[in-house]
């Protein structure tokens, strides 16, 4: 394997002396060097495939310019892995490159990679999670600047933020598509229940009755496990209590789930009952028919501001900083007025 390039092959080949080099592959701007004389630099170095050596640079800086991403499945997760775009996004434009450690069924792993990253210096870790649950944190003894993205410490150093998905204001949102279309005779189909998620979009659901003046307790409410097959089950149960004319759902899968049964049940849909889903999953949600009105989790924006956190300067909180991200409304073909029973 031929050997790599070198600053000082750089300035033979261009016929410079290695210190202008390197103020022109740096970026120097504080020392004049002719644009002649900059323009062989940077052939030169395109010609030899000359690329900095990040470890040699960070040695000599005494910092890193690597971050860690430690995550409980988010790696595989079918659309929470835009999370980890978000991250590399913030990463790649401040200079920064990223390891991630994914072992959602090894704890015991995961902490001895965790360890990995951390005797090799990364510049900080990010904890990021598919959902809003607590996570447990490596125990290493070693003080490493941290942010929690999607998820929140179980217990111990908690880190300088913790982002969320704002999931009240978003349940809000999912309510009122069907509360401003006039349909009052509700089901929510819930996820997990007490899982913090669940609990968020419930809250989010009871303001959004109070705001039309509807009684939260109306709101007819099971509980299941965000899978399709929990939708599935629940809608065949709600519509056997009574004639709903909207399901509000933990998640595009139980929604799909609840439009399966609907349609065994010979309801048409939206046109008989209209359902709203959550998360906007990808290629779910737009693809259904009907497209699926939904909320969507913003997992690339907390990914973005989780990396930008991290490779910004720390500051100095006393206490982590919570920051909530929107969860927008999106609004496609599954809920229509209101219409009567026929």
């Amino acid at each position: 394997m031929p050997a790599r390039p070198t600053m000082v092959d750089v300035a033979r080949h261009a016929g410079v002396s290695q210190t202008t080099v390197s103020f022109v592959l740096n970026g120097r701007t504080d020392v004049p060097v002719a644009p002649e004389t900059r323009r062989r630099v940077l052939e030169a170095a395109a010609l030899l495939g000359y690329r900095p050596n990040r470890a040699a640079q960070d040695l000599k800086r005494g910092s890193s310019s690597v971050l860690g991403i430690v995550s409980n499945g988010i790696a595989s997760h079918p659309f929470a892995g835009r999370m980890i775009l978000g991250i590399q996004k913030a990463a790649r434009a401040a200079g920064y490159v990223c390891m991630v450690v994914d072992m959602p069924d090894d704890e015991e792993g995961r902490d001895e990679a965790v360890r990995s990253l951390l005797d090799r210096g990364v510049a900080g870790l990010i904890y990021a999670s598919p959902a809003t649950v607590p996570v447990r944190q490596t125990e290493t003894g070693v003080r490493v600047r941290t942010v929690f993205s999607g998820c929140w410490p179980e217990n111990g150093e908690p880190g300088e933020a913790v982002i969320l998905p704002n999931d009240v204001e978003g349940g809000r949102l999912a309510a009122r598509a069907a509360l401003d279309r006039g349909h009052r005779r509700i089901a929510f189909l819930g996820g997990t229940y007490q899982e913090q998620a669940t609990v968020d979009r419930e809250r989010g659901l009871d303001l959004a009755c109070a705001e039309v003046g509807m009684a939260p307790e109306d709101v007819w409410r099971a509980y299941g496990d965000y899978s399709i097959d929990s939708g599935y089950r629940l809608a065949r149960t709600a519509m056997a209590e009574d004639e709903f004319t909207a399901l509000i759902c933990g998640n595009d899968r139980m929604a799909l789930g609840a439009v399966l049964a609907l349609h065994e049940l010979h309801y048409d849909v939206p046109g008989r009952v209209s359902v709203v889903g959550y998360d906007d999953q990808e290629e779910l949600a737009e693809e259904m028919r009907p497209a699926f009105t939904t909320v969507a989790l913003p997992h690339y924006e907390m990914g973005l501001l989780a990396g930008e956190r991290l490779t910004s300067p720390p500051g100095s909180p006393t206490v982590p900083e919570r920051i909530l991200v929107p969860c927008p409304l999106v609004v496609r073909a599954s809920v229509v007025p209101v219409s009567a029973p026929s």
